[in-house]
């Protein structure tokens, strides 16, 4: 069953992002809520700590399925508590603690917090501090990845820095890249894939 869950999930992963890419919304309804779900049954999803992540963070993608400021802020408080869910899920395995033994790895994580945080601080309006709030959780659980010394830690974590920012610039930059919610979708779902993956091999 873990097996056929995973193949279910790569394939409604490909499928959201390229509705996603197409900016199919209403088809989307379909696929994005079944993502976490899914993921839940393969053999990440075994743990308790990533499953209550993993139910934050879709209980968001049903949230930002909605329009509208309600919407939006709904979307973040679950993503807020899903990253908080990631922190202790990531902090109770004991890893390789990276981070003490090469500090130095951390400064591109925090020079590109800095940076976004920089260049949104005035166009967020009265976001402002919940959007630093965010941004800043997001980093210590990006950080708290790659203290773990897992390559599907380190790199989930690296993704959903991406995958956030992405919709940041999106939404309060004003900077679309082409298809750009189906790179948000890509380096989403690849990220919470394999940090639900780390420790599974």
């Amino acid at each position: 069953m873990p097996c056929r869950a995973l193949t279910a999930y790569v394939a409604l992963a490909a499928a959201d992002t390229m509705l996603a890419a197409g900016d199919l919304r209403d088809l989307r309804r379909l696929t994005k809520p079944a993502l976490m779900p899914v993921l839940m049954l393969t053999d990440g999803g075994r743990d308790r700590r990533t499953r209550r992540a993993l139910a934050l963070c879709g209980a968001g993608d049903v949230a930002l399925l909605g329009r509208g400021p309600r919407a939006f802020t709904l979307g973040l408080a679950c993503f807020l508590g899903g990253h908080v869910a990631w922190f202790h899920a990531l902090t109770g395995r004991e890893g390789r603690r990276l981070l003490r033994r090469r500090p130095t790895l951390a400064l591109p994580y925090v020079l590109a917090w800095a940076g976004l945080n920089a260049y949104l601080w005035t166009r967020t309006g009265h976001d402002r501090v919940p959007v630093l709030a965010y941004s800043t959780v997001l980093l210590a659980m990006t950080l708290t990845a790659l203290d773990s010394g897992e390559p599907a830690a380190m790199t989930g974590g690296a993704l959903f820095l991406v995958s956030d920012s992405l919709l940041a610039l999106e939404r309060f930059g004003d900077l679309r890249l082409p298809a750009h919610d189906g790179w948000v979708m890509a380096t989403y779902t690849a990220a919470q894939g394999l940090l639900s993956a780390r420790g599974t091999a």
